[in-house]
């Protein structure tokens, strides 16, 4: 395979995006999910996958908010991430998610949060976030939580932050779509 070029979305990639989330993910609403992000200024960061000219991944970064009592603080959140089913288990979405973790190091965060499979995400750093002291609208109490996880960035992360986090209200929309 010819090597992946992981590089920051452009105006002219957001029909690209738009395509390979909704078959990724065979749901429309995921894939509106990242237009609403990036129309209401909440996307982070926003990443394609370039294989042969040809965009066939993509993956998205939004902060979430923590509460912790009256303390509120933002970290980053990956997703939606998705590969262009042809183009799926070829190691592109893991080199989407190790540039995702190397840009949200850069940016000086110290945790970085996601949704998803506890098969997956682990290779990369990615950890129950409930045993660090994190609950998520995504968790049940007494339910199941492998799949909300943090990845620590900064072994000072968390430095004692705690709290509930709360993904940005599209996230909930697009569930609910």
């Amino acid at each position: 395979m010819e090597p992946v070029e992981i590089r920051p979305e452009t105006p002219a990639d957001i029909e690209a995006i738009h395509r390979i989330e909704a078959a990724a993910f065979k749901n429309e609403a995921l894939a509106e999910l990242v237009n609403r992000l990036r129309a209401e200024g909440a996307l982070l960061l926003s990443h394609v996958a370039v294989l042969n000219n040809e965009i066939v991944g993509h993956a998205a970064y939004s902060l979430l908010t923590i509460t912790d009592g009256e303390r509120v603080s933002h970290c980053p959140a990956l997703g939606p991430i998705g590969v262009d089913p042809p183009y799926q288990g070829r190691g592109i979405g893991s080199a989407l998610v190790r540039a995702g973790l190397d840009a949200m190091r850069d940016l000086g965060y110290g945790l970085l949060f996601l949704v998803g499979s506890p098969r997956y995400y682990p290779r990369f750093g990615f950890q129950p976030a409930q045993p660090h002291g994190f609950s998520s609208d995504y968790v049940e109490p007494g339910g199941p939580h492998e799949h909300f996880m943090v990845a620590i960035l900064d072994e000072r992360a968390p430095g004692g932050l705690r709290g509930h986090t709360r993904f940005h209200p599209a996230f909930a929309e697009a569930e609910a779509s």
